[in-house]
């Protein structure tokens, strides 16, 4: 009897253990169909968004962003994730390499910064990019964008991009202490003599390296600061591929001139980023900088202040010239939440969202209609100058095929090292010589 009811009890403890095992499966099997039910929701509600900043200004300036479109749409998943190489002029370069295989992998982000015009241009032609003619359309934004962004913002008739910011190229920033300590005003600095005559004085007064400058593709930049400081019609002719000779008087002076700023240079200069020398201007241990206005970024994160701590003037010789650089976000094709990258890029071209980025990034506002009082001194003076410069004139990154960029910066880096200008105004002009369809746009900078 006992034997029987022992029997029952362990065939009945089986039963039960039967059905928690299948009660345990069924709740796992919904778990997992939760799970993913909710991981696919949350997939097809993301915002992925690739960008280059990480210094401290434009870490502050793209945060306070996505933080301020996070509040208007609390239900996206927002993904930032910066993409930057120390070879790459603030990440413009590697950008396309990133992007292309994802995008035509249909992993790609919902939008991507790049610089517009002939950069932008090369994801055009690659077909990685969807029109936004809706978005400019929508917006009114030709009401409030000038003339000269729209364009660098088209190809062939269609937009393609939603800029967020202009920046200047041609600006030189300093130490204000450094320069009253040595009896030298801005007024003392309109040509390349007078600029390093202050060199000079500033070294003998104890600072080696007067001059503090970052890594390769921030001595592209002085470079092209350089070439235009040769005259508007010279810069035309350098971003549109029409120097043909190495033996070219100007494009030799422009050589001369960079070889004369590389003796006041930081020797450590190719181990350092853009914002480290910006750094060393603040501390006191170089007293210029020759950097777009996104260095005034990082004398706003360190709260500094313009004209009293420091002070800026624009590069020797391009005083009625305004450099400009114009980021701008992308919608890529095939993208998984178009929706989300529709709404990302409205709140990019507001008047709202731009007074939220500008005034912490350094640049100014694309729009007509900023908010003036949000930006600090400096930005202040380069809106009213953005209006009353002679000549706009587009960065290289924005002005030139991407493949000049590029060749341009490896002949920068060589010509640091063997400061041999023949070799390197033979290299630029072949260079050009040899790519001739590559520039299929033509600036017209002078007007007149």
């Amino acid at each position: 009897m006992v034997k029987h009811l022992l029997k029952q009890m362990i065939n009945m403890k089986k039963k039960v253990d039967k059905i928690q095992i299948l009660g345990v499966a069924f709740g796992m099997v919904l778990l997992i169909l939760l799970a993913s039910i909710f991981l696919t929701q949350k997939e097809e509600n993301n915002l992925e968004i690739y960008h280059w900043w990480t210094s401290p200004s434009e870490h502050a300036a793209i945060t306070a962003l996505i933080n301020s479109f996070a509040e208007k749409y609390p239900e996206i998943i927002i993904l930032p994730t910066s993409v930057i190489s120390k070879s790459s002029g603030g990440g413009g370069v590697l950008m396309f390499n990133v992007v292309k295989p994802k995008v035509f992998n249909k992993e790609g982000p919902e939008s991507f910064l790049i610089h517009a015009g002939y950069e932008g241009k090369t994801y055009f032609e690659a077909n990685l990019l969807e029109t936004v003619d809706k978005i400019w359309e929508e917006k009114e934004l030709e009401k409030y964008i000038p003339k000269i962004i729209q364009e660098m913002c088209k190809f062939k008739g269609n937009y393609y991009s939603i800029p967020i910011g202009i920046h200047r190229t041609n600006v030189v920033w300093y130490n204000k202490k450094i320069l009253e300590q040595n009896n030298i005003t801005e007024r003392d600095l309109h040509n390349w003599d007078d600029f390093f005559n202050a060199c000079e004085k500033i070294r003998n007064n104890g600072i080696k390296y007067p001059i503090q400058m970052g890594t390769t593709w921030t001595a592209q930049h002085v470079f092209d600061q350089i070439i235009a400081s040769q005259g508007i019609n010279f810069y035309e002719e350098w971003i549109n591929g029409e120097i043909v000779s190495e033996k070219d008087p100007r494009l030799l002076n422009s050589f001369e001139i960079f070889k004369k700023y590389l003796s006041y240079v930081n020797p450590d200069n190719e181990n350092i980023e853009w914002n480290t020398a910006v750094q060393r201007i603040i501390r006191g241990e170089g007293a210029f900088n020759i950097m777009g206005d996104w260095a005034n970024g990082e004398f706003i994160s360190l709260g500094f202040k313009f004209d009293e701590d420091y002070g800026a003037f624009l590069v020797p010789s391009t005083e009625n010239m305004y450099g400009i650089v114009i980021d701008a976000f992308q919608q890529p094709k095939y993208t998984k939440n178009k929706t989300n990258a529709e709404n990302w890029l409205k709140f990019v071209s507001s008047k709202e969202g731009q007074d939220i980025f500008n005034p912490l990034k350094g640049s100014v506002s694309v729009r007509i209609d900023a908010e003036v009082n949000k930006y600090n001194l400096y930005s202040q003076l380069a809106l009213l100058n953005l209006l009353t410069s002679d000549y706009l004139f587009p960065a290289v990154s924005n002005g030139a095929p991407r493949g000049f960029e590029v060749e341009e910066q490896r002949i920068i880096g060589e010509f640091i090292k063997s400061l041999n200008k023949e070799k390197a105004t033979e290299e630029i002009v072949n260079y050009i010589l040899n790519t001739k369809e590559e520039y299929s746009i033509k600036w017209e900078l002078d007007e007149d």
